[in-house]
């Protein structure tokens, strides 16, 4: 593997302002000295090209834990919500979370993420299909369902039903307890004929929840069941979607203890929410220590393995309980970045590379026009697929990049040419 190496800098009137800046990050090289070889370097350089990860040293410390608050932040930069005018949880412990931090711990203890997005039953040529609009909601989004009941049959099929109300949806919580029902404002009229769905057609029905209670009052974090009934005279249909709101929940004395390690099994936890992957692996999870693993977890532990969100151990363990690596976070988020089309990725073709201070690089977008970009001080450079450098890169190369904000300058670049 190449070893990308910095270059030195010519200080011209800079001054002791330039030399500090130098002395903590890297100058013109890569993102990070401490991470080459890693097997989540790309990740850990896609995020802090687009400023999951701060760049405020050369080291990452792939090897090091994160505090369970450090990690609220992150996720929050990941999903893009922002934490003002939602309120911090009374937890026991709220004088130990940092003021900065409190926006992201109180979106993540309120965050609702639905998993899985869809849910399907087949009877006869009749499906009915459940889903949500997507998988991660704000505390105050409205939190979009569409139940769709289609013929996909040859024939005509009748529904009898008692009255008008032809489905209904329910939101009910762990306890068993339905906090809000509705049926879209129906009348419930007597019905004297059946209602026919035509071959080839579907009903669908479209509806929104505030994630409020019947009183219009905010629901607590927790599990919710999101259910949707064709309300038939005789065997009626119902679908269920999860809803967890909270995804980094508190612990059960009502602490939040932000300076606690995260662990491998939360992690995996609010990963498989966050992506709305479910919690049925198509086999278990073929660890050594699956005893381990709380029973009401190894089907979320069994689909992070299965998708790759984080990696068996060398000896073929998970470790529930062990402390996440600062590297096994990255690989996580990477992943969820990439599944919710975070990345705004730039793709064209390399007119030109002027190295310098600062470095341009001059492309033709998909358009034919030709754009100049700055590249950041620390960045990170692949070509063919191997680490590379900017002197490596050729015209004529096709290039995908990202930058840092929407109009700032190019951190990360992936190359494929000749």
């Amino acid at each position: 593997m190449t070893t990308r190496t910095n270059r030195t800098l010519r200080l011209c009137g800079w001054g002791t302002l330039a030399l500090a800046a130098i002395a903590v990050i890297p100058a013109w090289g890569a993102i990070f000295t401490d991470i080459a070889g890693v097997p989540a370097q790309r990740a850990i350089e896609r995020l802090a090209a687009k400023g999951i990860f701060k760049l405020s040293t050369d080291k990452f410390n792939p090897a090091g834990t994160v505090p369970r608050g450090e990690f609220a932040v992150l996720l929050t930069r990941v999903l893009g919500v922002a934490g003002q005018g939602v309120p911090l949880p009374a937890f026991k412990d709220v004088a130990d979370i940092p003021k900065e931090m409190q926006p992201a711990v109180a979106v993540i203890t309120n965050l609702g993420s639905v998993s899985p997005l869809r849910a399907e039953v087949r009877k006869g040529a009749v499906v009915y299909v459940l889903t949500t609009d997507k998988p991660v909601y704000a505390p105050t989004d409205n939190l979009e369902l569409h139940f769709t009941i289609s013929n996909a049959g040859t024939a005509d099929v009748k529904f009898e039903f008692a009255n008008s109300q032809f489905f209904d949806f329910v939101i009910r919580n762990a306890d068993g307890v339905d906090v809000a029902q509705w049926s879209l404002g129906r009348a419930f009229l007597p019905m004297k004929e059946p209602l026919t769905l035509a071959a080839g057609k579907s009903f669908d029905y479209v509806t929104q929840w505030r994630q409020l209670d019947q009183n219009d009052e905010p629901v607590l974090p927790g599990r919710y069941e999101l259910i949707a009934t064709q309300t038939t005279k005789q065997d009626p249909t119902t679908l269920t979607l999860a809803l967890y709101r909270g995804v980094l929940p508190a612990y059960s004395d009502n602490t939040f203890r932000p300076k606690a390690d995260l662990t491998r099994i939360d992690l995996a936890a609010v990963m498989v929410r966050a992506m709305g992957l479910g919690e049925v692996p198509s086999r278990p999870p073929a660890v050594s220590d699956a005893a381990e693993i709380p029973a009401a977890l190894r089907g979320t532990v069994g689909v992070a393995i299965e998708k790759g969100l984080l990696p068996v151990l060398p000896d073929r363990s998970f470790r529930p309980a062990q402390a996440a690596t600062r590297a096994d976070v990255a690989w996580a988020l990477d992943k969820v970045m990439d599944s919710l089309g975070r990345y705004d990725f730039s793709k064209g073709m390399l007119k030109d590379i002027r190295v310098g201070t600062p470095t341009l690089m001059v492309v033709e977008e998909l358009n034919k026009a030709q754009r100049t970009f700055r590249v950041a001080r620390a960045n990170a450079v692949y070509r063919n697929n191997t680490v590379a450098d900017l002197k490596d890169l050729q015209p004529g190369d096709a290039l995908l990049f990202l930058k840092v904000g929407d109009v700032g300058d190019v951190a990360y670049i992936e190359a494929t040419g000749k």
